[in-house]
């Protein structure tokens, strides 16, 4: 079907604006990337939230295409991708991408976040999560990436809880201190983020090709959950994680078993035919 000439036009108007927006962006990111950072936080930091700032703008322009013109650009979805990764990576850069890192073991380095108040790291964390679920929405249930944003999503669910500072947590555990509501909705948020994780990453392991890298990711997102549990004393929730863990291992080392198995048997019956 041949496209309205009138909505081609709008949408090339439509498109240069939205292309503008994507250049000062940039801009705004090779400076930040330049300069020295301020002693508040570091730049990289920054440059995470306008990287997600870029995702939007990637969206919005799929959305006018599919408006417009009555199809899905996804090439501007897969530079929106590229985008997100690199926003993922530079706070990793600052915090570790380790999934069950003991949580007093980062406390040195969120020192250097020191000025990076609580509430706006919930509104980057949750500005992340955003553009992951508006990515993944965009993409649909059909596309050939759907199961990489098992792993887009894991790496975000960890980063979350690595930015998270446990100890100042526990000192300020207090709702007459303030900052407790967003410290409070923050760690709610990272205890559903490494639920929702381990959940995905067993999804893909059973649905997919049972890559072992995917079970023990699923296991590891449980453990790191269950340290959370055991620091605030939820003894209920770590009884319950501690059998999900100890039955999904199980799970994880039948399976391995059977794998070996018959891999044996076909190495045999090639032997046998020559």
């Amino acid at each position: 079907m041949p496209i309205d000439k009138e909505k081609k036009q709008r949408f090339n108007q439509e498109i240069i604006v939205l292309k503008k927006k994507v250049e000062e962006v940039k801009r705004r990111i090779a400076s930040t990337e330049s300069q020295k950072s301020d002693g508040q936080f570091p730049n990289s930091v920054r440059a995470a939230s306008l990287y997600a700032d870029l995702v939007t703008i990637y969206c919005a322009m799929t959305d006018l295409s599919l408006s417009l013109l009555g199809f899905k650009n996804e090439s501007y979805l897969d530079i929106g991708r590229k985008s997100l990764y690199k926003a993922i990576i530079l706070l990793e850069s600052e915090v570790s991408n380790v999934i069950d890192l003991p949580l007093g073991e980062n406390y040195e380095k969120l020192k250097e976040l020191d000025g990076f108040p609580d509430d706006e790291r919930l509104r980057l964390i949750r500005k992340i999560g955003y553009t992951v679920s508006l990515l993944a929405d965009r993409y649909g249930e059909k596309s050939k990436w759907k199961w990489s944003f098992v792993e887009i999503e894991g790496r975000y669910a960890v980063v979350a809880k690595n930015l998270f500072d446990f100890r100042t947590y526990q000192e300020k555990n207090d709702p007459r201190i303030e900052g407790f509501d967003s410290r409070n909705d923050y760690l709610v948020l990272v205890k559903d983020l490494l639920g929702n994780s381990s959940k995905r990453y067993r999804e893909k392991y059973e649905l997919t090709d049972h890559l072992p890298d995917d079970m023990k990711k699923a296991i590891d997102h449980l453990r790191a959950l269950k340290r959370i549990h055991i620091m605030f004393n939820e003894s209920s929730q770590v009884q319950n994680i501690s059998k999900q863990i100890e039955l999904w291992s199980q799970k994880y080392e039948v399976d391995m078993k059977a794998k070996e198995k018959r891999l044996k048997e076909h190495k045999a019956m090639n032997r046998n035919r020559t």
